[in-house]
């Protein structure tokens, strides 16, 4: 008898266990999945997106809550219809290109200036007898086309060159046409495609370098930009977003040659090199940091004048107001530490 009233306070004990352990709270169970976010990049991977790669690399974007995935573009994907059809949550774009596809009517917002001004260029061989923008006529002229035109229509309106006084072509990834002699101007960015004109074996010496900035186009370069949608949804998840890329650009700037090699890693296509990645983050690290304002905040002025050149040299259609394109609320709250 009392073996068997034993056996049954055992039992009862073992149910209690057994019922305090299945209720048992652990940190995997109250642990909050992470937001799947996806980043689309306006070309490949490169040094020009370090900040997102270094914060990636390191786990700062999971330290934010966010499991992000970077997906790398080219000349035919355009950024601001991919972001605006919900196919990626954030993107990546000049401002000027943000700018115009807002006045369009696309529901975009700039979250976070990156490039502080940017390295755009049009490059030509002196032996061509190309030295600016009244040149072009009668020749071939590549333009990215999608996500890098608001630059170029304002030059040519400001010049008063026609679409018919040259021909526009398509360029793409490789600078080949250009350095072959069967392209005449090509687009470049002075942290990528014109080290690669140099690393051809072409000579500074020999080539003409018409630069925006010369013709009062020297606009504000890589933005960081969502959907109004999911702004205004999910504000915290922006406000993440930026703290974590801005903790990546701040690191990288600090630290170029790591941040060169960590976005080496990335690169599935093996077509870049460390040299070539090194080089680009040097001249990425000038446009991203500048002493006149912090990291990765906008600046109205700027998006005012940039608004009022593109209205002027007929970009666009009717004047928007600067409010309308960026919100720095996420850059605010970023600078506050969770």
């Amino acid at each position: 008898m009392k073996a068997n009233k034993w056996l049954g306070i055992f039992l009862v004990l073992v149910m209690v266990a057994g019922l305090a352990a299945g209720c048992k709270t652990t940190p995997e169970a109250t642990a909050v999945a992470p937001d799947q976010v996806t980043l689309r990049l306006q070309w490949v991977t490169q040094a020009q997106f370090a900040g997102y790669y270094v914060a990636l690399d390191k786990g700062w974007y999971a330290d934010e809550g966010i499991d992000l995935t970077i997906k790398p573009g080219g000349p035919d994907l355009i950024t601001t219809d991919l972001v605006v059809n919900g196919t990626d949550d954030f993107g990546t774009a000049l401002l000027a290109d943000i700018i115009a596809a807002i006045q369009s009517g696309k529901p975009l917002v700039s979250i976070s200036q990156i490039q502080q001004s940017n390295g755009l260029m049009l490059l030509a061989m002196k032996s061509s007898g190309i030295e600016g923008p009244q040149d072009f006529v009668g020749h071939s002229v590549g333009v990215w086309l999608g996500n890098w035109e608001a630059q170029f229509d304002a030059l040519m309106f400001k010049e008063g060159i026609g679409a018919e006084d040259y021909q526009l072509v398509s360029q793409g990834f490789s600078m080949d046409a250009f350095i072959s002699g069967e392209l005449d101007v090509a687009s470049a960015m002075i942290y990528n495609e014109y080290y690669s004109v140099l690393e051809s074996g072409i000579s500074a010496e020999d080539i003409n370098i018409i630069d925006y900035a010369d013709y009062g186009l020297d606009f504000p370069g890589d933005t960081l930009f969502t959907s109004t949608r999911l702004a205004e949804e999910n504000p915290d998840l922006c406000a993440r977003m930026v703290r974590a890329s801005l903790r990546g650009w701040q690191y990288a700037v600090e630290n170029p040659d790591e941040a060169a090699d960590i976005v080496l890693k990335y690169d599935t296509s093996g077509a870049q090199t460390i040299a070539h990645q090194r080089s680009m983050m040097y001249e990425i690290a000038k446009l991203v940091q500048v002493s006149v304002r912090p990291l990765g905040y906008t600046d109205r002025d700027s998006v005012r004048r940039t608004i009022d050149t593109l209205f002027n040299y007929g970009v666009l259609s009717s004047p928007i107001e600067p409010d309308t394109v960026f919100n720095n609320t996420f850059w605010e709250q970023a600078q506050v530490q969770p």
